[in-house]
């Protein structure tokens, strides 16, 4: 269940792909729903749905970014593969130093944002949050280009670690995204 010296452990790799999967829904929703007009609907749904889903997901990300962080500190991380060069380590190293951070920020920064712009989370279409903040426009303006900004970051951290595992599986032919896929690798 957890990492050992020989490869990482199912709470990982579980919490790894999930991480996965909701910032591919939130890029995708953020797209759809700053794209379309107020009024406009995209798949019969509508802006206001996409806005309320990446809120809700957003939220639902920082739960699993929590639970992620605790089990990276449980047990210890496997050894580097020993197909990776020292440059790609440190690569690697400091890309998933912005990962991890981007997964707390992100949805801080959007919760703050939503919150001080009066706009709130309805959370999955059926719990309205209460607004500890209020209406405040300065906070909303600054953390609004703080979770764009940020954004953008880990759209770049994404593709860097991407782009490591897609060299090494089509170029250098390791298996290296084994380690993270189900079972053992």
């Amino acid at each position: 269940m957890i990492n050992n010296k020989e490869g990482y452990g199912a709470l990982t790799k579980l919490f790894h792909w999930l991480i996965v999967i909701l910032f591919a829904l939130q890029y995708i929703g953020a797209n759809i729903m700053t794209r379309i007009e107020w009024e406009d609907t995209f798949a019969g749904l509508s802006q206001a749905f996409y806005y309320n889903w990446h809120k809700s997901l957003g939220l639902v990300a920082l739960g699993i970014a929590v639970f992620r962080l605790a089990n990276r500190y449980m047990g210890r991380l496997p050894d580097w593969a020993p197909t990776l060069t020292n440059g790609e380590q440190r690569f690697i190293h400091r890309s998933e130093q912005v990962l991890y951070f981007a997964m707390f920020f992100m949805p801080i920064t959007g919760y703050l944002y939503v919150m001080s712009g009066g706009y709130g989370v309805m959370l999955f279409g059926i719990w309205q949050l209460d607004n500890p903040i209020g209406k405040w426009p300065e906070m909303e303006f600054v953390t609004k280009w703080m979770h764009i900004v940020c954004a953008w970051v880990l759209l770049a951290g994404i593709l860097g670690h991407l782009g490591v595992v897609l060299r090494h599986q089509f170029i250098v032919k390791d298996g290296l995204i084994k380690r993270m896929l189900p079972g053992r690798g």
